[in-house]
């Protein structure tokens, strides 16, 4: 199918917006933990952001490999998501956000693109669709542990907590409310958990 009357250069310009979005959200985000004390949860969601943009920069490139000179603008309409809550509710959002992209979304645009004939575009959809899955575990985990207050807590016996600015690892129940070492709060202690 011709690039410019498929469905597929409509679906990379949304998936190409959804991500810019994505990444300046998880920016907003990150701002807001650090300006709560949750320096490695900041970093956590920086990287997060930092995958987003990575997706769009993948996304533009097919976009001008399939479309030349000929794109120069793509009308598209789809809602994107705004929100501003509490950083615990603004976790649990964008986890549903991300379950949607990764389990409805981006598996449907690889259909297309597929269907079209852009099996290329269709791996790179279900590659990203996969990341998008792995946030969501992420961001839903984030959310779960804030929620419970249990960032900085152990389920059982004691863990070795790493603190992020100087490396002194401690080990306890618990990350300790400063480092012995840097005197950074508890937010820079690296929050552990599994998410698979």
């Amino acid at each position: 199918m011709d690039f410019q009357q498929s469905l597929t250069k409509h679906n990379l310009a949304r998936s190409f917006a959804a991500e810019c979005q994505e990444g300046a959200r998880y920016q907003f985000m990150a701002k807001a933990a650090q300006q709560e004390g949750y320096q490695y949860m900041s970093a956590l969601v920086r990287t997060l952001a930092h995958n987003e943009m990575a997706h769009a920069q993948l996304i533009f490139q097919k976009i001008s490999e399939y479309g030349g000179d000929n794109v120069q603008n793509i009308d598209i309409k789809a809602g994107y998501p705004f929100r501003s809550a509490p950083l615990v509710d603004l976790l649990k959002f964008e986890a549903e956000n991300e379950r949607m992209s990764g389990e409805s979304i981006y598996p449907s645009f690889a259909d297309t693109a597929r269907d079209e004939g852009y099996k290329d575009v269709a791996d790179m959809f279900d590659k990203i669709s996969m990341v998008e899955k792995s946030h969501r575990a992420t961001l839903s985990k984030l959310h779960e542990m804030l929620k419970k207050n249990t960032l900085y807590k152990c389920k059982t016996g004691t863990h070795a907590f790493k603190c992020d600015n100087c490396g002194t690892v401690v080990e306890g129940k618990s990350a300790p409310k400063t480092c012995p070492l840097c005197n950074m709060e508890q937010g820079y202690f690296r929050i552990d958990f599994d998410i698979n």
